[in-house]
């Protein structure tokens, strides 16, 4: 048994040393080619290369628009505050993602089970954000609820938290978060950002300074 393991580990070594044959062979022709080519054919080669990237960069460029666009208008069909609190958690935690990603930043949900506290998780530059979502009703997020949410945020080492909810915070929750690094976010803030940034005419739009207008 060892000795056909031995046997099966030279061959491994014997075809990998052929392939590297094979590649540094193949690898010195093309550049005898491209060494013997005229100074003209160089100018066409940059200028595919050159076209091909402006081209794929383009393309990118049109996919994202689409896709912000497809985007805004799932946002739109549901941001009336009673349509939201319908949703089914997990819905509403992928509509909250669409939302930051409407703002511009790089958002992913988490997995169902093990998210410790954190449903979604934001970048943008060197930014990094975490959220918490709750499709309440009646349901009003308590102190514990962003306790645990802060600790969540420490544990990842996260620069701020946003906690959205369709429903409200207690007075004990508001109190808590007045020295900490994270925004609430109600059903009647999560309206107001939700109709702001599906304006056709606006662009550029900034998370935080809304949620700094909203509040003043």
């Amino acid at each position: 048994m060892a000795r056909r393991k031995k046997v099966s580990i030279d061959n491994l070594f014997v075809f990998g040393l052929m392939g590297l044959v094979v590649f540094l062979f193949l690898l010195n022709r093309v550049i005898s080619w491209l060494t013997s080519l005229p100074t003209i054919a160089w100018f066409v080669i940059i200028g595919f290369i050159i076209t091909a990237i402006l081209a794929k960069r383009h393309i990118n460029h049109l996919r994202k628009l689409k896709e912000a666009e497809q985007r805004r208008l799932r946002l739109e069909r549901k941001r009336n505050l009673d349509d939201l609190k319908k949703m089914l958690p997990s819905t509403f935690e992928h509509y909250t993602c669409d939302l930051f990603r409407q703002f511009g930043y790089d958002a992913h949900v988490t997995p169902v089970s093990g998210d410790s506290g954190k449903d979604i998780m934001i970048y943008k530059q060197n930014m990094f954000a975490i959220a918490e979502c709750k499709r309440y009703d009646k349901t009003k997020v308590t102190r514990p609820d962003i306790q645990k949410f802060h600790s969540a945020l420490i544990d990842c080492k996260a620069d701020k938290g946003y906690f959205v909810t369709t429903g409200d915070f207690t007075s004990q929750a508001k109190s808590y978060v007045l020295d900490k690094p994270i925004e609430m976010i109600n059903g009647a803030k999560l309206v107001h950002l939700i109709v702001e940034v599906t304006k056709d005419e606006q662009a550029n739009k900034q998370l935080d300074a809304m949620l700094t207008q909203f509040n003043g």
